[in-house]
């Protein structure tokens, strides 16, 4: 049952990564279509990570009362429905209103899995899964781009992308008797941990730097996912076509980097990753804005950019027991991935109004920003694990 149930959790990782890249990849072309600014989509990605914020915060309780198999099926059954309800309108409104909870599908089932992931499998297994999302996030840019080379519109790809979520929706049904015991088990633990609260939580060191990283990471990857196809096809002047199907290639990136990292994370430790993760970043980043940087050159960096990504969220999330406890870890992780969609909600859009009032030439700006502000977030999460404060003022405040 151990490997059965990791192998479910691969699927669906990959189900999770499908719709975070592909409205990136579309936007080119959706924004003429819908009759709207350029910078219109961050209010589309506001709106998707709003969902993910609420169900994420309201992870711990949700997850206790229906258990993870359950909350899996049906958020992944939601996205594929919201999804197919984007294939099948050219309103901008109605993909707002559909915005919301196409994100109420992923936030609480990504706390769920992660936690579990977590607290039961080796740091190799937190990286191979998140190489399984990127692999989802590669397939959406590569499934709309051939749909829009082929003369077709991004409904059709969005329709296609649909369909898949809704087979993988009957795989994950055939699992639900195996997460039975795991529910059982789950509520045994929920019944020793209802001591844990927020404020407890918020007190342990370590966790606010914690949060703000989640923030600053998803800062960073979203508005790279978000904005590169733009960004190749308005400033470096790339076809469309071709830049549709580029945008897969940050995507790509973060799948290698977590494919690479699967095999040395035992060696080298979450930090290490962390850190050589955010130097590759940085540079790939920092050379972007030379003139220079075109044609193959910034194809390479970008793809950098997601190896360097790559390693940097899974092994966040394995570290998060290490400041919390196995105790608080679900509440912590649950309350990080709703600061990351806050992050994912409000920077895209924020850049977005750049965009419309300034330039996207300054994508790679804005992105090295919140990459140095990361850095000087870690430093302080290290030092707080480095001498064990967290985990020792953490049982403290269990004992009260």
């Amino acid at each position: 049952m151990y490997f059965i149930l990791l192998a479910i959790i691969y699927i669906a990782f990959i189900s999770f990564g499908l719709p975070d890249s592909v409205l990136g990849a579309a936007w080119p072309s959706m924004y003429r279509t819908l009759g709207v600014s350029e910078g219109a989509a961050g209010i589309i990605t506001m709106l998707i990570y709003t969902g993910t914020m609420i169900s994420s915060m309201a992870s711990d309780k949700i997850i206790r009362k229906l258990g993870t198999g359950n909350v899996m099926v049906l958020s992944v059954a939601l996205t594929a429905i919201t999804m197919y309800g984007f294939s099948i309108n050219n309103s901008f409104l109605t993909l707002c209103l559909l915005a919301f909870p196409y994100g109420l599908g992923g936030g609480c089932v990504d706390a769920s899995l992660n936690n579990y992931v977590a607290l039961h499998y080796k740091a190799r297994h937190m990286n191979f899964l998140h190489c399984f999302w990127g692999i989802g996030t590669i397939i959406s840019p590569l499934v709309m781009g051939a749909y829009i080379e082929h003369g077709g519109i991004w409904t059709d790809g969005y329709k296609a992308i649909a369909y898949f979520q809704f087979v993988l929706v009957g795989i994950l049904m055939l699992s639900l008797p195996l997460w039975k015991r795991e529910k059982e088990a789950s509520n045994e633990t929920s019944e020793e941990n209802n001591g844990i609260t927020f404020k407890k939580l918020w007190a342990i060191p370590g966790v606010k730097a914690s949060l703000g990283a989640f923030f600053c990471y998803c800062a960073i990857e979203t508005t790279i996912g978000l904005w590169t196809t733009t960004y190749l096809s308005e400033v470096k002047a790339v076809d469309l076509v071709v830049a549709t199907k580029c945008g897969m290639l940050f995507y790509i990136g973060i799948a290698v980097g977590r494919f690479i990292s699967g095999f040395i994370s035992e060696k080298w430790g979450d930090m290490k990753l962390i850190r050589v993760g955010t130097f590759l970043t940085l540079f790939a980043l920092l050379v972007m804005l030379l003139p220079q940087a075109n044609g193959t050159i910034l194809y390479a960096l970008i793809i950098l950019a997601g190896i360097g990504c790559g390693p940097i969220f899974p092994s966040m999330v394995h570290h998060s027991p290490q400041i919390s406890g196995s105790e608080g870890s679900q509440l912590l992780i649950g309350t990080q991935l709703a600061m990351a969609s806050a992050g994912s909600i409000t920077m895209p859009a924020l850049f977005g109004l750049i965009v419309n009032h300034f330039s996207i030439s300054l994508m790679p700006c804005f992105a090295l920003l919140f990459t140095l502000i990361f850095i000087l977030l870690m430093r302080n999460i290290k030092r707080t694990t480095d001498n064990g404060t967290s985990i020792s003022i953490h049982q403290n405040s269990i004992n009260k």
